[in-house]
């Protein structure tokens, strides 16, 4: 699309203060450079106005560009904050979708773009994502609302499994050395479960201080968060295409663990109070749940990601993170358990109940996500409006009263104050939802996420055990050694043990995790209710005289 002309598809409002343009639907723009990140494009209008468009909102137009347009406008980066070999971080794109769920109540509708549905590749290759959540968001994330949820990014856990060499792992032909700090400990318990062992002592990390910050001369804006561990508590900034890189390494890392979603990305508003604190509060969820897991918490890469200050350090940490041998099923070379030989049948009978589990409980998280959702918009939209409308009948009783006769004060003042009363209930209704169903929203994002991961982590011990089984028609027709067998069958058991480990761990932090979630928010609705009666018992106390 670079030294092309687009049109614009959609109506698009740039953040003011910041460097993003503001196109309108059926604009021709010229792209100077489309690498600005993952979703942008730069260019400028007819009028020679120049800035940042979101790529999804524009389409190629078939036209020859002049000369002079070609050699317009061209920025380098100007490598501040230690990542000029990075992509910029683009708001829009891949990401781990969720829809927004109180950043704005009043949405724009929707009905009058679906005529659009089948214009530009852009647009059918957005389409793909549906169902992640349910039909609305899917629709929603290719139209120009300020606040859009993203395409989903594919989980490739299984796919990047095989082309990193499952027989190998299997059959033993290719052994990688594994330092002893990279080792990970299981043990298993009198009734059979698996766990992982904890090394080291545990700790905790803070997310705070998100600040506005800039590179390119200004011209592209960014958030930093500032990230302090309890074990040092050495203060360390990182922006969110941080956190996004950490993400894609320990997933391409540990191809069994099931890893808790980061926050979704988002094309416009980025810079918003709200929706910062809103991204704050799930990146802490996302670390907290790094913290408290067993392996993750001591991961090299999360380790360097939480500590390191130094530029040439984080360079050189982030290359030898992206040179790791121990990637997806390699990762099981690292794994330390017993050698005992499992009860095939056993086993499979337990992970084929825990795969029915996850199977059934993935649609009514999904469920509960939208009921939440739902509620929000509710108690800021309908409750609130509702409560107005009562409030505002009780005061124009009140005035009517009043003209009929001046001298009834005392009821006309009590009607008043009970039209007051209610329009404040409407107040407390829209400013409710982030005290309780939006933290709630925010727990649950972390399980959508890690459940979504788990048919992978699945499926992966499912192919293990297929070859398994392959092999043993081998063994059977005299063309492989019993002794590879029983080899590749230990090798199976080690992928068996990682899963029902972190299978044991999903169960020990949703025990702890929603029990907690859910004291917080019915504590929260507690004393929303009670402020409500608060409320109204003032409003009576007014016709006591």
């Amino acid at each position: 699309m670079e030294s092309q002309q687009v049109r614009a598809i959609y109506d698009f409002s740039g953040e003011p203060g910041t460097a993003e343009l503001s196109i309108n639907a059926g604009e021709i723009l010229t792209v100077t450079r489309d690498n600005v990140g993952d979703g942008w494009c730069e260019g400028y209008n007819s009028s020679g106005k120049s800035g940042l468009f979101p790529a999804a909102y524009v389409q190629h137009v078939e036209t020859s560009l002049p000369a002079a347009a070609v050699s317009a406008v061209t920025q380098q980066s100007s490598g501040d904050y230690w990542d000029d070999d990075w992509d910029d971080d683009s708001e829009v794109g891949q990401g781990h979708s969720q829809p927004t769920p109180f950043a704005s109540a009043n949405t724009q509708s929707y009905h009058s773009s679906q005529s659009q549905l089948s214009t530009g590749h852009l647009i059918s290759n957005q389409i793909s994502s549906a169902g992640d959540y349910n039909s609305t968001p899917a629709i929603h994330s290719i139209i120009p609302e300020r606040n859009i949820p993203n395409v989903p990014k594919k989980n490739n856990k299984f796919s990047t499994l095989i082309k990193s060499g499952e027989e190998n792992f299997l059959l033993g032909t290719k052994v990688i050395p594994v330092p002893e700090d990279e080792k990970i400990f299981i043990e298993e318990t009198d009734d059979e479960r698996c766990r992982w062992i904890a090394t080291g002592d545990t700790y905790n990390c803070v997310v705070t201080s998100p600040k506005k910050g800039s590179k390119l001369k200004g011209l592209k804006s960014f958030i930093v968060y500032q990230l302090t561990p309890t074990f040092n508590n050495i203060q360390v900034s990182r922006r969110y295409k941080h956190f996004d890189w950490l993400h894609e390494r320990l997933e391409e890392k540990y191809c069994f663990i099931a890893i808790p979603p980061l926050p979704d990305k988002q094309i416009s508003g980025r810079y918003d109070e709200q929706f910062i604190e809103h991204r704050r509060t799930q990146l802490q969820e996302f670390v907290d749940y790094v913290c408290r897991h067993p392996v993750l918490s001591r991961s090299r890469v999360w380790e360097h990601f939480i500590t390191c200050t130094d530029e040439k350090r984080w360079k050189a940490g982030k290359r030898q993170a992206e040179k790791d041998e121990l990637l997806g099923v390699n990762c099981f070379n690292a794994i330390q358990c017993n050698d005992t030989a499992f009860d095939t049948i056993k086993v499979e009978i337990k992970i084929d109940a825990f795969s029915r589990f996850i199977n059934g409980l993935d649609p009514v998280i999904k469920n509960f996500m939208a009921t939440i959702v739902d509620q929000g918009k509710k108690y800021q939209v309908l409750y609130k409006r509702e409560f107005q409308k009562i409030g505002q009948a009780f005061m124009s009783l009140g005035h009517a009263l009043e003209s009929d006769d001046p001298g009834s004060y005392r009821m006309t003042r009590a009607l008043k104050l009970t039209g007051d009363v209610y329009n404040d209930i409407g107040k407390l209704y829209d400013d409710q939802p982030r005290f309780d169903w939006e933290p709630l929203a925010d727990k649950f994002h972390i399980y959508r996420g890690i459940i979504t991961s788990f048919p992978d982590v699945i499926a992966i011990h499912k192919s293990a055990v297929q070859k398994r089984k392959d092999c043993e028609r081998l063994v059977t027709e005299h063309k492989m050694e019993p002794q590879e067998h029983r080899e590749l069958a230990r090798r199976t058991d080690i992928i068996a043990r990682t899963l029902m480990a972190e299978e044991s761990h999903f169960q020990s932090e949703r025990d702890i995790h929603i029990n907690q979630a859910m004291k917080n928010h019915l504590t929260e609705q507690i004393a929303f209710y009670q402020k409500i009666v608060n409320k109204l018992q003032e409003a009576l106390s007014a016709y006591d005289g």
